[in-house]
């Protein structure tokens, strides 16, 4: 670790090394942050990632650990820190995503939802908040949650538990973080495809939604933009989904799409 500090503090983005993840460290690094990009099993990824923001002058490095395992997740800031300095915004976009239904919900499943879905972003927080007296007030912490929160249905039962008590977590570190730290979230609709999707049935869903105008990534970061530029800002949470939210439809085709 250098002894120079940088101009800026520090990101963490969990989940970093893809995805919606890469979105926003490649947007953090473009913005002047130094980044930590955690990863659990894409460490090539995160490496090359890392090594891209080294290219454009920025400065990144990836750190590994399995978010389902609370002593990893409760190190990780520490090892951030001492890897490259004072964190100042803190990204919550790891996730894990299982088909499980109130009628095959197994204790497995449940638990490890709420372990990587739930608990590991509370420890990151709590860790995050602790340490934000060194970035002088402009410590944010930004979630990533999902738009079904908002038209709710039990298919994917753990995932959708772990994600709505996120939410909640959400509003309750903003009273408590407050004035030192902000806390917002994003809640995305159908944004990539996935392993349920076949490119011609992502591009008929994409834009399945009041708006026929789905969510891209640079949306995700024009929030994360946002939420960052707007120090009066905390405890909200913004549906970035086409106004898919509020289609009484309850498909839910989207699952994977983070």
């Amino acid at each position: 670790m250098t002894n120079t500090m940088p101009a800026k503090g520090a990101a963490l983005v969990t989940g970093g090394a893809r995805r919606m993840g890469r979105a926003f460290v490649d947007a953090l690094v473009e913005d002047g942050y130094p980044v930590v990009i955690h990863f659990n099993t894409s460490g090539e990824e995160a490496e090359a990632a890392a090594r891209e923001a080294e290219s454009r002058g920025g400065r990144a490095i990836a750190l590994g650990a399995d978010l389902s395992d609370p002593a990893a997740a409760g190190a990780l800031v520490e090892r951030a820190r001492q890897e490259i300095g004072p964190l100042e915004v803190l990204v919550n976009s790891a996730s894990i995503f299982e088909d499980d239904s109130p009628s095959n919900l197994t204790p497995e499943s449940f638990r490890r939802h709420m372990e990587v879905n739930t608990l590991a972003p509370a420890l990151l927080s709590r860790d995050f908040a602790a340490q934000a007296a060194d970035t002088g007030g402009s410590a944010m912490i930004l979630n990533v949650l999902d738009y079904k929160l908002f038209n709710i249905n039990a298919d994917y039962f753990s995932y959708t538990l772990s994600k709505a008590a996120l939410k909640t977590m959400t509003e309750m570190l903003a009273r408590e973080f407050a004035p030192a730290v902000r806390v917002n979230a994003v809640a995305p609709g159908l944004t990539l495809p996935s392993p349920y999707h076949d490119e011609d049935e992502f591009d008929r869903l994409h834009d399945d939604n009041p708006l026929r105008c789905g969510p891209r990534l640079e949306d995700m970061v024009r929030t994360l933009r946002y939420f960052l530029a707007t120090p009066s800002v905390s405890g909200q949470i913004l549906a970035v989904d086409g106004g898919q939210h509020f289609d009484p439809r309850l498909t839910r085709d989207v699952f994977g799409a983070l």
